[in-house]
């Protein structure tokens, strides 16, 4: 069986525990929860903040995507809505307090250019996550990912260089997010987007930076064009040189047992000018 077919064996087997890990670890229950003193963005739009925890009490104000808020107390309550389930959350926002739904404050935030972008977890019934691109308290695009069901845990934004390639997207830049799974509980994943001057999101493709089924395990690593992945002789890893518009994706197959089964396999990913092609080398 050759290293590729083992790696798409690996990734299969890991999308299918999607399902099964519910009922086996938990996460059917599982809610991103915010931390209790922690700066959030808001999600939704028009959202209204409430003087109780119910969705008839009086509206205190009212807040728009990328509002930011303070959170001051997570309370016992929940509410489903969507099929999302999260806690209602005592906030600040705006010199005013009041009680908001978790579902409608984004899990993670990162600037980009001149947009916000906010992501949101849709939690383990509709699994992944939503993007929302945000200028002015108005959302200008959204994007969904459909990895499988979202942690609120390795959060991450990677920003690269758009002058690697050519014609150069506005902005190319790495989301890095956790995916529950039955392999060590879960990993860290990493999804390459591009983001238009006009504010328009584009997803091109996910990687993993490293899982493990002990005794198998594998990493990965991304060469951008102007560099170089340099030898590694513990792990008999070459060195590897960027290529003109292309992403190069190593990816390494070992056993912790036996530190000499190296085996490598690389992707490309070639820039067209809008989007990445992938190909086997």
């Amino acid at each position: 069986m050759s290293f590729y077919t083992k790696v798409s064996l690996f990734l299969f087997v890991l999308f299918c525990s999607f399902t099964s890990i519910f009922s086996e670890s938990g996460t059917e229950d599982y809610i991103a929860t915010k931390d209790p003193k922690g700066t959030y963005q808001i999600f939704g739009e028009k959202v209204n903040l409430r003087e109780a925890t119910n969705t008839k009490s009086k509206i205190v104000s009212v807040l728009n995507p990328g509002d930011r808020i303070q959170i001051l107390e997570v309370t016992k309550e929940k509410l489903e809505q969507n099929q999302m389930t999260d806690f209602w959350y005592k906030i600040k926002a705006k010199d005013k307090s009041g009680y908001l739904w978790g579902g409608l404050i984004a899990d993670y935030s990162f600037v980009d250019s001149k947009f916000t972008i906010l992501c949101k977890i849709l939690g383990p019934k509709k699994t992944g996550l939503e993007l929302r691109v945000v200028q002015n308290e108005k959302v200008i695009s959204n994007l969904k990912i459909n990895d499988g069901s979202v942690g609120n845990d390795s959060w991450g934004y990677i920003k690269y260089k758009e002058k690697d390639f050519s014609p150069a997207p506005d902005s190319i830049f790495g989301l890095k997010y956790f995916v529950f799974s039955e392999i060590e509980y879960g990993y860290t994943q990493q999804t390459i987007l591009s983001l238009s001057k006009d504010g328009k999101l584009t997803s091109h493709f996910s990687w993993l930076e490293g899982s493990c089924d002990p005794p198998a395990c594998m990493e990965s690593w991304l060469v951008f064009p102007s560099e170089t992945l340099k030898k590694d002789e513990i792990i008999n890893r070459s060195e590897t040189k960027g290529q003109k518009n292309t992403i190069i994706e190593i990816s390494r197959s070992y056993d912790i047992d036996d530190p000499k089964s190296n085996d490598y396999f690389k992707k490309l990913h070639i820039w067209n000018g809008k989007t990445f092609q992938t190909k086997e080398d």
